[in-house]
């Protein structure tokens, strides 16, 4: 049997064919919503689609018969290259996630899709890619892992909020319940001495448990987003001065002095209400720590950059172990004062929180039995200037 020569007619229709076919395979390729690409074997683009044209921003005809140098920065280029280097020496397919930056501007998380093209002598002649734009599924995992870590923190707030009013709000109650029950029933049996201990007791403990209770909703409120940053200009010193004249009937039950070491007037950019809230548990902390009889004082110290705000005290001092985790959340850290008052550590972390939402620092120098010092930083946003009062 002899091979016929094919006619011209004959060659004509294989032409008209093949011609057709190709176009139904650009069809294809065109209607995939997502860039794919074709490269040979020298990672030469051969072919590609529309939409990887729009994504490069470029027309097919300068995409074609092009390598990655010639259309993308070089950063990105060796990106791509290393990654087809790998793909022909090792892999039949390959899978990488990586950051795009489109033609109009926009970052993109892409995950690429790859393959080998390999002819019938099993010899490398290529690669074939898609594109799958992953972005709104990575922008959905991560609002999903924040609002997970979101849920933790407000269970983990729920949990201490139930221990505190467990633990640390019961037992004063009992105390005040227990001396005013007994004042009640056995007043007209005591004396006035007695009398006016006891009811000193109930006031007192009164007074601190009323301090744990604004901490404890102050706190809550900081856990759930409820409390917002709000700074304003402030003079300092008036701030220092209507939290001493707070705090100084609490500080009379252990005839203990509060003195306000005066400075300069200075003016901070801060939110009043969480100055005073750090200001009022600092030196409620003193208070408690320090014995009956002892010394607190309050002092400003302008630096260049920032304004530090000191309260030392001659009381029983802090530990080198306990000093170490007195603002940390974790630890949840409380001891009773030196008149056995209660607290329940979240003075000392709100103080933490609300000094780092302005930007400062907060921490303690304490020796056992000489007494501590809690300092903490605002940064000086303007110059220092004074206030004509």
């Amino acid at each position: 049997m002899t091979n016929e020569t094919p006619t011209y007619q004959e060659l004509e229709k294989e032409i008209i064919k093949l011609k057709l076919e190709l176009q139904i395979q650009d069809k294809m390729i065109n209607t995939i919503p997502n860039p794919l690409f074709v490269k040979n074997k020298d990672f030469i683009y051969t072919n590609c689609n529309e939409a990887f044209a729009n994504y490069l921003g470029l027309p097919k005809t300068k995409i074609i018969n092009s390598s990655v140098y010639d259309i993308s920065p070089k950063e990105l280029a060796d990106r791509y290259y290393n990654a087809d280097c790998e793909l022909r020496d090792n892999l039949k397919n390959q899978s990488y996630e990586s950051k795009v930056k489109y033609a109009n501007g926009t970052i993109h998380d892409i995950l690429f899709h790859k393959a080998n093209i390999i002819n019938e002598n099993n010899e490398f002649c290529g690669i074939v890619g898609i594109m799958l734009d992953i972005t709104e599924r990575k922008t959905a995992e991560q609002t999903l892992k924040e609002n997970q870590k979101h849920l933790m923190q407000l269970n983990a707030t729920k949990d201490k909020l139930f221990s505190i009013i467990a633990h640390d709000l019961r037992t004063p109650f009992n105390s005040i319940l227990g001396f005013s029950e007994l004042l009640i029933t056995d007043g007209t049996d005591l004396d006035v001495l007695e009398r006016e201990e006891y009811l000193g007791i109930i006031n007192s403990t009164t007074k601190n448990t009323l301090v744990l209770l604004d901490n404890l909703l102050t706190w809550a409120k900081s856990q759930t987003g409820q409390i917002v940053y709000e700074p304003q200009k402030l003079l300092l010193s008036s701030i220092i001065t209507e939290i001493i004249q707070d705090s100084t009937s609490i500080a009379n039950t252990k005839n203990i002095s509060l003195n306000q070491i005066k400075s300069d007037d200075i003016v901070v950019n801060a939110d009043k209400n969480m100055i005073q809230i750090i200001l009022r548990n600092l030196i409620s902390n003193s208070i408690k720590f320090t014995k009956p009889g002892g010394n607190i004082n309050i002092s400003t110290i302008p630096k260049q950059n920032d304004i530090e705000i000191s309260i030392s005290d001659n009381g029983v001092g802090i530990n080198n172990e306990t000093l170490k985790k007195i603002f940390d959340t974790n630890t949840n850290i409380s001891t009773n004062g030196t008149a056995e008052e209660k607290g329940s550590g979240l003075g000392l972390i709100l103080c933490k929180e609300f000094v780092e939402k302005h930007g400062g620092e907060i921490w303690a120098e304490s020796e056992r039995g000489k007494g501590s010092v809690f300092k903490f930083t605002l940064p000086l946003n303007h110059s220092k200037q004074a206030i004509n009062k």
